[in-house]
């Protein structure tokens, strides 16, 4: 913060705060700023003889939506940074519920002050190298400032700069005479921020905010130092934002003579509309503007020597040769930075892919349909080529059905490192694409595909899609054109299965699956042998059947599945459906047969591969299953997904060391997917390894945060006696909208044992309760059979409220349905301890433990402390071995 800066619309005495002194230890001299969560003070720190700036956060604006958890993380964040050109966060404290940000007060004037009047060239270059300094450094710690602008660029009586608030302050409100937006109070909100001239388009759209976005804003300040003038200016923010999206800027050479054509384009890159056209990094930006200060140099040089009438005679010849390499360094320089800059980046090694739904700008409904058909059909080709070694690739349905929309998203859900993004146009009477191939951790675009077919010609759009994503892929082409490939011959049926594709995998009603299977028909109508027509048709009335429960669509798929088989028994689309529709016919052993038979006619086919092996789960011979999936690793043993399903059965089937060494050789496969990681941490969490559960699946959590990572987690905390911790990791489970009855049981827990929070523990307790009866009710309602782990928990809950009769009901139910079950076992136990019966509690307890519930746990967790009196329960203890396993522990935290 600055002392010179005007103050904010809030008057700077009468506050209140003035005098006051924090913690015992911060004297306040004045409001500098005040918003929504608090406010911002100058301070004399008592102890260490020094002025700082506090950032107080209030602690009713502390409770609303975990703001305050979210600034005390973003500060600890910022406080890593170690720059002199980033003003320092020295401490976070605590002042009884509020919380103060301790922060390095710099005095001095902001660059707001300072662009009064025009920057002179040579000053520009040093102001430039202090930003990009101080904002790599942040960069380097993974802190995004999120809010660059004029005003938190702070210039120091000794001409230093340094950047100010670091994800913390928001700011907000017009200033007088200013540009439209620039701010003057200052709002601390720990979300995604900032100040509408300066921020990029994928800040005011709700796009991936990244170090680009931090460089955008650097760009239009850079921009404004050397014009003089805004980027994007206007009257409102609707008028910015109109010129952010849809306005290239002046270049900065036609509005100051004195900048080279080389920085203008260096301002102008930084200013790019999509990120991926922008540099990456700050060191990527520091190189450039290198390159652009040599050119500038010598041009300027060459200017001043150059001879005029009535001037000194030119330079000797040695000079004029020094001159000269200096020139031919110059451009050398130059050249190795537009490399850096522009050369396509190498593809990883191990190449993970998912295919983003495509593009269709200005699209009719039935070129949507036929653009997003298309675009599954490539990506069924594509995923042929998972034999090829170091390619694997999430399956399109799977990306669909996550809604992936950005490349960041696909990293985030599956730990791909590689996307490929498609734009479909038709013009007239050609069909356009543009494809291309991303690089989802920074953003970068690694390869571009054009391409122009007749709109006649569908099938040469369709190995033209395919052989474009292979180039880029560095995949060997394929020999098999579309026709094969896709098994239809005419032009016609391949449009309307394109489109009835693209209208079955946008449906949501059972009247959009209508219109593609209207699609599907006129396809078959038009093919002599529709095999594959007839199997999308089958595959589309299941749909329909599970979305409606009648009947009669179960029925018209199994006649087309079985028409689609008989019209071309080598289609492997056609008996992976006909197995998918005797499966919900509970015919399995004919739908393991059909599954097998898939699986060998395309070997890529992971859903065919996984469901085979669950037919012979289902079928009770676990052996033939394990086959299977090493079957599948044998042949791909690049790949990822195999080896998550044998390790899941390791785990079903009680092999827990081997679970753990199957999970980690998955994490080695796909080495950024959450899945990973949540898995050996949850394996890690059974084993009784709690710091090395919470240390996994933290880092699971940072790939993608979701409730059962945070319920496990919450597990993790709650056997190893960190209860608020856990209280913490449970609550965060919640901001998922998964908050299910087990979620706010295990909280009520983690309040319980707390022992002084029973008026919360209660409150859980009764939500769990409520949720966990209106599942009951449901499945009654379905008629389906009464889950015998929902009423053995509500029985738990229920005896931990006193309702003892409850209790004894619920539990007598869930006995009736499964009393050989270890976790029914386990909370009958807990129920008849809370009931009084301890002996028999003590009996429960063995049998669970002999059924492969985890003793560990039973050794850690607060519930067991008052057991360990029981002769009974040490006994257990030392009998028991250290890692058993339960084969029906459900995954999820629950304990």
């Amino acid at each position: 913060m600055s002392d010179r800066d005007p103050p904010p619309p809030e008057p700077a005495s009468g506050t209140g705060w003035e005098g006051r002194v924090l913690v015992g230890r911060f004297h306040v001299e004045k409001l500098l700023g005040r918003g929504g969560m608090g406010e911002v003070l100058l301070a004399h720190d008592q102890l260490l003889d020094r002025r700082v700036a506090l950032k107080h956060v209030r602690a009713d604006a502390a409770h609303g939506g975990d703001r305050a958890k979210a600034i005390l993380q973003e500060a600890r964040r910022a406080s890593r940074i170690n720059n002199r050109h980033v003003a320092s966060v020295h401490d976070v404290v605590t002042d009884g519920d509020d919380v103060l940000i301790v922060m390095e007060f710099v005095e001095g004037e902001s660059l707001r002050h300072r662009l009064a009047a025009p920057v002179p060239i040579e000053q520009f270059w040093d102001l430039a190298a202090q930003c990009l300094a101080g904002l790599g450094a942040a960069h380097a710690q993974g802190v995004i400032h999120r809010d660059i602008k004029p005003e938190n660029l702070m210039l120091t009586h000794g001409r230093e700069l340094k950047i100010l608030d670091f994800g913390i302050a928001r700011r907000s409100g017009p200033r007088e005479g200013g540009i439209p937006g620039i701010s003057t109070s200052t709002e601390l909100h720990p979300g995604p921020a900032g100040t509408p001239p300066y921020m990029a388009p994928e800040a005011h759209y709700g796009g991936r905010v990244d170090e680009r976005t931090d460089l955008f804003s650097l760009g239009a300040v850079f921009y404004e130092m050397l014009t003089m003038q805004h980027p994007f200016p206007g009257g409102s923010y609707e008028a910015v934002v109109d010129r952010i999206m849809n306005t290239p800027p002046r270049a900065v050479s036609e509005l100051n003579p004195a900048v080279s054509a080389q920085l203008s384009g260096v301002i102008a890159r930084m200013l790019a509309r999509d990120p991926a056209q922008r540099f990456a990094s700050c060191p990527e930006v520091s190189d450039a503007l290198a390159s652009a200060r040599g050119d500038s140099g010598e041009r300027m040089t060459q200017a001043a020597t150059m001879p005029v009438a009535g001037g000194p005679p030119s330079r000797p010849k040695l000079e004029r040769r020094l001159y000269a390499g200096a020139a031919v360094l110059a451009v050398v320089a130059a050249l190795i930075a537009l490399w850096r800059a522009f050369a396509t980046p190498a593809l990883p090694a191990e190449r993970r892919l998912a295919v983003l739904p495509p593009l269709t700008p200005g699209a009719t409904g039935d070129f949507a349909a036929y653009a997003l058909g298309a675009t599954e059909l490539m990506a069924n080709r594509l995923m042929r080529d998972q034999d090829q070694p170091g390619f694997q690739m999430t399956t399109f349905a799977e990306g669909y059905e996550a809604k992936l929309a950005e490349p960041a998203d696909a990293r985030r859900w599956f730990g791909s490192n590689l996307v490929l993004r498609p734009t479909l146009e038709q013009r007239e009477n050609r069909l356009r694409a543009r494809l291309e191939l991303l690089e989802p951790r920074r953003g970068r675009v690694l390869g571009r595909r054009t391409i122009d077919v007749p709109v006649a010609e569908p099938f040469a759009f369709s190995d033209s899609l395919l052989d474009g994503a292979l180039a880029m892929l560095h995949l060997r082409a394929r020999s098999m054109n579309a026709q094969a490939d896709l098994g239809v011959r005419g032009a016609g049926t391949l449009r309307f299965l394109m489109q009835g594709l693209g209208r079955r995998r946008a449906a949501a009603t059972v009247e959009a699956r209508q219109l593609a299977i209207a699609e599907f028909e006129t396809a078959t109508r038009t093919e002599p042998d529709p095999s594959v027509p007839r199997a999308w048709l089958a595959a589309t009335c299941l749909g329909q059947y599970t979305a409606s429960n009648d009947t009669s669509w179960l029925a018209r798929a199994d006649a087309y599945a079985r028409e689609a088989v008989g019209l071309d028994s080598l289609r492997a689309e056609a008996h992976r459906t006909l197995a998918a529709v005797l499966g919900y016919r509970k015919r399995h052993a004919e739908a393991l047969e059909e599954y097998r038979i898939a699986s060998l006619l395309d070997p890529s086919d992971d859903e065919a591969w996984y469901r085979w092996g669950r037919s012979w789960q289902r079928l009770g011979d676990a052996e033939q299953e394990r086959k299977v999936y090493e079957a599948a690793i044998a042949r791909r043993p690049h790949c990822f997904k195999p080896r998550w399903w044998l390790a899941t059965w390791q785990y079903r089937n009680g092999h827990v060391d081997e679970a753990l060494t199957g999970y980690r050789e998955m994490l080695r496969r796909a080495p950024d997917f959450f899945t990973s990681y949540a898995n050996v941490g949850g394996l890690l969490l059974f084993r009784g390894d709690y710091a090395g559960a919470v240390d996994t699946l933290r880092i699971a959590l940072e790939l993608n945060p979701n409730s059962t990572a945070y319920n496990n987690l919450g597990t993790a905390y709650f056997n190893s006696g960190r209860l608020s911790d856990a209280v913490d990791a449970y609550n965060q489970a919640f901001q998922f909208g998964d908050a299910d009855y087990a979620t706010w049981m295990n909280l009520g827990d983690a309040y319980y044992w707390l022992r002084n929070r029973p008026d919360q523990a209660r409150d859980a307790y009764r939500q769990a309760v409520r949720l966990g009866r209106e599942v009951l009710a449901e499945r009654e309602h379905r008629g389906a059979s009464p889950d015998p782990l929902i009423t053995a928990n509500v029985a738990t809950v229920y005896a931990r409220l006193g309702e003892r009769d409850s209790a004894r009901v619920m539990m007598a139910r869930s006995l009736a349905v499964d009393s050989l079950n270890s976790r029914v076992q386990y909370q009958t136990a807990l129920t008849q301890w809370q009931l009084g019966a301890r002996t028999s509690a003590v009996a429960w307890l063995q049998r669970a433990v002999a059924g492969g519930y985890p003793a560990v746990w039973l050794r850690d967790s607060p519930v067991h402390r008052d057991w360990h009196e029981e002769p009974g329960f040490r006994a257990l203890l030392v009998s028991s071995a250290p890692a058993s396993h339960d084969r029906s522990t459900d995954k999820g935290g629950k304990r």
